[in-house]
């Protein structure tokens, strides 16, 4: 396994990195809980293998992924060489001083008296300031660093390139997490940025949330990299940008750790197919923008329909050809009454379209295709 500095911080950290979102689960009524032996065991399995970077969400799996971190990593010979990432999540911040109160609930289920790295959870430029006019979180966050409660501080992001870079000029941030596969890279030059000011980046997301665990349509035919290397060919797009110092993996079984090392292990792509894979990506998004941008000024639909999300599906089936992914993600629209059966063409999305889509009959279409073989 390699390892890379973490930017300013002294640590090194392996280049796949444990997310604790998707551990095993065993269900209970209507609800997942966290097999806590199962767990333990793929992520001993992850350690012996030379990951030891583990990120954690006070949210993840039913708010139980801290526990069941803190057996792991209490129960493993050496503890301290395993690297904790946690978050204080805007999603349960509300009034002054609730960051300290979740840093120290944090602690106790993670069974420890400190963290390697506290993050501002999923922020924007925007939220980040609100909520800590809201909780006073900036305040709070960095008195805990001063008491030796966090060591390291930075924040995970969910917003426009720009905002990064503007909070990364902050100076505060020692660590950035972000989205970066190849279906999605708008974050490059952020990512690039970030290293140039000796900021850590990690980022989620590699396989896309699972879009990119089978090939696009023109992949295989280009790089000659069967349906069962997607996963691969995704792992090894994100560690070929020398931006990125850990890739961090959603893993639910010790067959999936001992895949997803074995990909890392390989090392970066050759910069011939990154090229091609990313002019092929372009190529396909230029082709889905024709169709829908996202804007969202078609929303609030009356019906509840989500339009731009039906239409995103839409091109993942038949631009990218990603037919499984998309197909499983429309029956989740459908389980919520969002899709586009819901349509009575009322007509109020068509005055809001920029692009002058005719969005009740695309809804038709898209609807007819997505359930086929759904």
């Amino acid at each position: 396994m390699e390892y890379r500095a973490l930017g300013r911080t002294g640590l090194r950290a392996s280049r796949l990195g444990f997310g604790s979102m998707r551990l095993p689960t065993i269900t209970i009524g209507s609800t997942d809980y966290i097999d806590f032996d199962r767990a333990v065991e793929v992520l001993h399995a992850a350690f012996r293998m030379g990951i030891n970077y583990v990120d954690c969400g006070f949210l993840y799996v039913s708010e139980q992924a801290e526990i069941a971190v803190g057996r792991a990593v209490n129960a493993w010979h050496s503890p301290d060489d395993i690297i904790i990432t946690d978050k204080a999540t805007k999603f349960r911040l509300e009034r002054q001083g609730d960051l300290r109160r979740m840093l120290e609930h944090q602690l106790q289920r993670l069974e420890r008296d400190w963290l390697h790295f506290y993050l501002f959870h999923g922020i924007g430029w925007d939220n980040f300031w609100e909520l800590d006019t809201q909780t006073g979180w900036i305040r709070d966050m960095f008195r805990a660093q001063e008491e030796g409660l966090v060591r390291h501080v930075g924040f995970s992001f969910h917003d426009e390139p720009q905002a990064m870079i503007d909070l990364i000029n902050l100076g505060w941030a020692e660590l950035v997490t972000c989205q970066y596969n190849y279906l999605d890279r708008r974050n490059e030059a952020a990512i690039r940025y970030a290293a140039s000011k000796d900021v850590a980046v990690v980022v989620m997301g590699p396989v896309g949330g699972g879009r990119l665990s089978v090939l696009p349509k023109g992949v295989a035919e280009r790089t000659g990299w069967s349906a069962q290397s997607a996963a691969e060919l995704a792992l090894r797009f994100v560690a070929s940008n020398p931006g990125v110092d850990v890739m961090l993996s959603g893993m639910n079984s010790v067959e999936m750790v001992a895949q997803n090392v074995a990909a890392v292990e390989k090392g970066p792509l050759a910069p011939a197919q990154v090229q091609e894979i990313a002019a092929l990506m372009d190529y396909y998004g230029r082709l889905a923008k024709l169709y829908c941008t996202g804007c969202q000024y078609c929303l609030p639909c009356p019906q509840n329909v989500n339009i731009p999300r039906v239409f995103e599906l839409f091109n993942y089936l038949t631009v990218y050809g990603l037919e499984e992914y998309a197909r499983y993600e429309y029956t989740r629209l459908m389980a919520k009454g969002q899709d586009a059966s819901q349509c009575i063409e009322c007509e109020t999305c068509l005055e809001r379209c920029p692009q002058s889509i005719p969005i009740p009959s695309r809804l038709k279409e898209a609807h007819a295709a997505l359930r086929a073989g759904a």
